[in-house]
């Protein structure tokens, strides 16, 4: 029973709409004895619109645009404490780049003087031991040359000697076999 009250009700809705539409001919929204009520529906649309978008929507909005800048003021905050951070920093690094580089041209130093202070006492102890070895050989070559000096007086002597033995004896023998080794050893053929 329930169902067709329902079912008589649209029907009726239906009609009434198809006689009011057939009644007026044109577009309903240009029949002027629905401006009114047109007009009413349009004020409460527009009350109820209104007041959704100020109570709910633009509240939200708002705050999300706060919050946004808010942000952004934060972050440019940020960004200038970091960059404030940056130039401190870059200006320690640079003294301790300097400080550094000062402190390696002193090393540098300091290894350049003790290789030339290295280099002196090689070159110290090698003009010793060339002097010593200089000096060993030249006693070496004088005790050489007083050996063939003596060796030449002694030479000579038994050279001078066989000479005159021939000499004095004139033809009469030969020189003997004893002079002979000793000019052998002094000449040294």
């Amino acid at each position: 029973m329930k169902h067709s009250k329902q079912t008589a009700l649209l029907a009726l809705a239906a009609s009434m709409l198809a006689s009011t539409s057939a009644h007026a001919g044109g577009l309903p929204q240009m029949d002027h004895h629905w401006f009114g009520n047109e007009l009413l529906w349009l004020a409460v649309s527009f009350i109820v619109l209104y007041v959704a978008v100020a109570k709910f929507i633009a509240p939200s909005i708002e705050s999300v645009l706060h919050m946004r800048s808010h942000a952004i003021d934060e972050a440019i905050h940020e960004a200038e404490r970091a960059k404030r951070a940056a130039e401190a920093t870059r200006g320690s690094s640079e003294s301790a780049g300097n400080d550094a580089r000062m402190r390696a041209a002193e090393i540098m130093a300091q290894a350049q003087a003790e290789s030339s202070r290295d280099a002196a006492d090689a070159l110290a102890k090698l003009d010793r031991d060339l002097e010593r070895k200089a000096s060993h050989a030249e006693a070496l070559v004088a005790d050489a040359v007083k050996k063939a000096e003596s060796g030449i007086d002694v030479a000579a002597q038994s050279l001078a000697e066989a000479m005159a033995e021939q000499l004095l004896s004139r033809g009469a023998e030969p020189a003997t076999a004893s002079s002979e080794p000793k000019l052998k050893l002094a000449v040294k053929r």
